[in-house]
């Protein structure tokens, strides 16, 4: 059996070349990615380099399921690189997921609306007539203006968390979540009373009336934390 005297020189030129870096012989099937040459052709190089020179080491190896180049047993020594192992995050820091496009604009479209809709139930609430009104009673214009404070209030809120760079510090989060949660409490609370005798007015059913409000407010406030998640402002937990 003759190799092709191109590919026989192709091949010792990569074995030699391997053993002159200090790297492992290649293999048959990287031999034969490298020379352009079938594996039927890279086998009768090996062949005749084994029987013309000892002084080479010919790998005999062939592919596993795992993709690595495995030596068959020849009596010589051959290293087989392993892969590199993934990389590890610096010590201290936390590996956060990449936010899917698009998530920013959903979380700000869904605080938006849920933060309109609830201003708009919160005037129109003040716009409600009351038991024993006189006829052509109108509300004031402070009343009215005065309805859509709660909401706007939540709003800045999560936007004074979202955007400001605070310290780190437990005095500093419990001014953050605290001042914010006192905020959010506050305003659900009052929001929710004006939704719902809103609803009751439009001929809402109570349990209509009553889970009304928390779809509003539920929207708000998982959009809110969508809305933090996203901001970029913390790494690790902790900003500074």
């Amino acid at each position: 059996m003759t190799a092709d005297t191109t590919v026989l020189q192709l091949v010792r030129q990569a074995v030699e070349q391997a053993h002159a870096a200090g790297s492992p012989a290649p293999g048959r099937p990287t031999l034969a990615r490298l020379t352009g040459a079938t594996e039927h052709q890279v086998r009768q190089a090996l062949a005749s380099l084994a029987t013309d020179d000892t002084s080479v080491t010919v790998p005999d190896d062939e592919p596993t399921d795992d993709g690595l180049e495995r030596p068959v047993d020849t009596g010589a020594l051959v290293t087989v690189a392993e892969p590199d192992p993934p990389a590890l995050a610096p010590a201290g820091e936390t590996v956060t997921s990449v936010t899917p496009g698009g998530g920013k604009l959903v979380a700000w479209a869904g605080f938006l609306f849920g933060s309109a809709t609830s201003i708009a139930a919160n005037v129109l609430a003040s716009r409600l007539v009351p038991a024993g009104a006189a006829p052509g009673w109108q509300p004031s214009i402070y009343a009215e203006v005065g309805a859509a404070v709660w909401p706007l209030g939540l709003l800045l809120s999560v936007e004074a968390l979202s955007r400001v760079r605070w310290p780190a510090g437990a005095l500093w989060n419990l001014a953050r979540y605290g001042g914010a949660g006192t905020v959010a409490l506050g305003s659900a609370v009052i929001s929710y009373g004006h939704i719902r005798e809103v609803l009751l007015s439009w001929g809402y059913t109570d349990l209509g009336a009553g889970v009304g409000p928390l779809v509003i407010d539920g929207l708000m406030t998982i959009c809110g934390f969508a809305m933090l998640a996203t901001s970029g402002t913390s790494k690790g937990g902790d900003q500074r």
